[in-house]
């Protein structure tokens, strides 16, 4: 990658670089302004009987099959490497494994760690891209970890 400060190469020198530049960019984070006060709740709205079943209730078939069918086409995939598409072109093969997924999310048995982690890659602007300004930075996130936020949703 060729800077004002010349051409810089190796792996550890580039992470290096394009970290600060970013840090450089946003600037340093800023000292939060006001705090969460977690014992004071009379004053706060409370889900409701009826919204805490429909909170705690397990996946249905139907409802995540909906979920992944609603989703957009041509979208990047996540660091599995599975596109949105692969889970609805071969969801009768698939289902079932799918559903074990979700029931173990249910049960609290799923690490979910090992689904909801985001990356972020930098993505050249042109075809010539040699400057750390000429990239875009996007986080690439599981498509199997977005299912579960679709299948919560009404």
């Amino acid at each position: 990658m060729e800077q004002e400060e010349g051409v810089i190469s190796g792996d550890s020198n580039l992470k290096k670089y394009i970290t600060n530049y970013y840090k450089n960019l946003f600037g340093p984070p800023e000292a939060p302004t006001m705090f969460l006060d977690e014992s004071r709740t009379e004053d706060m709205p409370q889900v409701s009987n009826l919204e805490n079943e429909i909170l705690a209730d397990s996946f249905t078939e139907a409802k995540v099959r909906m979920a992944i069918f609603q989703m957009k086409h041509n979208t990047t995939p996540g660091l599995d490497g599975f596109l949105v598409e692969f889970y609805q072109v071969l969801w009768e093969v698939i289902k079932c494994d799918l559903m074990v997924l979700f029931k173990d999310f249910h049960r609290g048995e799923l690490p979910l760690h090992s689904l909801n982690f985001r990356t972020i890659i930098l993505l050249p602007k042109g075809s010539e891209a040699n400057r750390i300004e000429q990239y875009r930075p996007i986080c690439l996130l599981n498509v199997s970890f977005k299912f579960f936020y679709k299948s919560s949703l009404k």
